[in-house]
Order: C-alpha cells, then structure tokens, then sequence
C-alpha cells in the first residue's frame, strides 16, 4: 500500500466526514479545471446551443440539465451516454416500484431528478456532502418540476437506521464511505433494499469484499464494470467525428459498481 493511500483510509477511519467531503470537494475542482484544460468545456456549450438542455436519450431521457449542471462535463449526460455500464442495470432495476429512493452522493442531481421524474408517487433522498452540489440538485429540482425531492448534506448508519424505508433503492457514489455506510451496522431494512453501489477500491482497499460479505445472504449480487461505447444519436451539424468521440465519452478512468437485488423482492413489477 502506498503512503498516499494510506494516508487516505486513515482518514476515512478516523474523520470519515471531513475525509469524504476534502475529497469530493477536491475532486469537483479538479473536474472543472481539466474540463477547461481540455477543451471540453468549450465543446459541452456549443452541444447546449445546439442541442438544447433536455437528456437526448438513456434512463433518464426529457430530463432538462440546468444552468449549474452544465459546470460539469455535461455532454455525456444530454447524449444519453452517461454511465452506460449501468444502462441494462436500469432498464431491469427500473421495472419494480419503490418505497422510496435514496441517492447518497447525488452530484448535481442526474440520479436524484431522473428517479423523481421516472416516480412522481415516490420521494427521493438526495444527499451530497458538497455545497455547490446541493445547490445544483436544487436547481434541478426546479428546472423539472421535481417536488419530490428533499436534500441533506450527509447519510450516515444512523440515519440509515432510523429513516430507511424497506424496498427502497439506493444509489451510492460516496468517494470510499461506502464501507462505513453499509458494512459496519445491519440495518434491519437492508434487507429488502436494492443498492446500485460504485466502489471506491482505491481509497478504501478492500471495501468490496465487505461489501459482499455484508449482504452475502439476504441478496444476490454482480459487479457492473465492462465499459462500453454508446453511439450517440444526434449530431450537430458544426461537430466533426473527432468532436463527438470527445464530447459524448466520459473523462474518467475505470470504475465498478456492485448491483445487489434481494432475494426475496418485495416490490411488485410496474
């Protein structure tokens, strides 16, 4: 183990708020500042003039991306290419209902928004440690009409323990806190629960094994990591090839979720 790493889950171990916030926070600058290094901020706002605001294509298709999501590398989301990984996930996860949705580290709120329009009759729980991102998610929530959706600043067992509906679906993208929110205390609703989890191996080694240990016997799970290209289907008529391959890929090294389904489902297909 690198010091560097090391560094990180001591961290993680001994301050895991202060930890998972420097990082996420870090992590968001850095993003912005290589978007403009690279030239992709430039492209992303000739797309949205272009294109529009509204997600082209993927689970999430007719969603509007506000003003402050466009911070971001935006054209993955409005081509519909964003995560593509995880779009046969979604196409299966999305046919039951829910109790309700939880998305811990909801960045501008792609997730958040998108489950909230797919389920008007639900309520989503967005919470991100990072202020900028719940403005964003805010913001979101505006842009769609999306009044089903509350936003907090940190989930932690505690509030998993006291809040957590059963048959629930949580997302989970929380710069290595996933091992001390989900693996540490069994929460009794857990088990009813679906959980998309991206895993964050590199600044908490080992947490995937916890994870699927942790719910080894109450669901069934799979890692989603084969990256896959998605075509776009639309074009604007100023971009060359070259300007679509760079504007509809992600700029982002590989990543893995854990999928897990409970055995015994609760909620009835839609």
């Amino acid at each position: 183990m690198s010091v560097k790493t090391a560094l990180k889950s001591l961290a993680y171990s001994i301050a895991p708020r202060l930890a998972v916030a420097v990082q996420a926070s870090r992590a968001r600058h850095r993003s912005h500042r290589l978007l403009k290094a690279w030239g992709l901020w430039e492209l992303n706002q000739r797309l949205v003039a272009e294109l529009g605001s509204q997600v082209l294509d993927g689970p999430f298709a007719g969603m509007t991306l506000s003003a402050h999501s466009r911070a971001e590398h935006v054209g993955p989301y409005l081509l519909g290419t964003y995560e593509a990984e995880l779009h046969d996930t979604w196409n299966r996860l999305l046919q039951r209902d829910y109790s309700e949705f939880v998305d811990v580290g909801a960045n501008f709120g792609y997730y958040a928004v998108g489950l909230a329009r797919r389920f008007p009759a639900r309520n989503v729980v967005a919470f991100d440690v990072d202020w900028w991102a719940r403005r964003a998610v805010a913001q979101m929530c505006e842009a769609n009409g999306a009044a089903n959706v509350s936003i907090h600043a940190w989930c932690d067992p505690s509030w998993l323990a006291r809040h957590l509906k059963g048959n629930s679906l949580i997302i989970s993208d929380c710069e290595g806190y996933e091992g001390a929110l989900f693996c540490e205390q069994w929460v009794p609703a857990f088990a009813s629960c679906t959980f998309v989890i991206e895993l964050h191996e590199a600044f908490v080694p080992g947490v995937t094994e916890r994870c699927r240990a942790m719910f080894a016997d109450t669901h069934t799970g799979h890692i989603a990591d084969a990256r896959r290209e998605v075509p776009s289907r639309a074009k604007p008529a100023s971009f060359t090839d070259e300007d679509m391959r760079r504007v509809s890929t992600e700029a982002r090294g590989p990543q893995q979720w854990l999928v897990l389904t409970p055995l015994a489902s609760s909620g009835p297909a839609r």
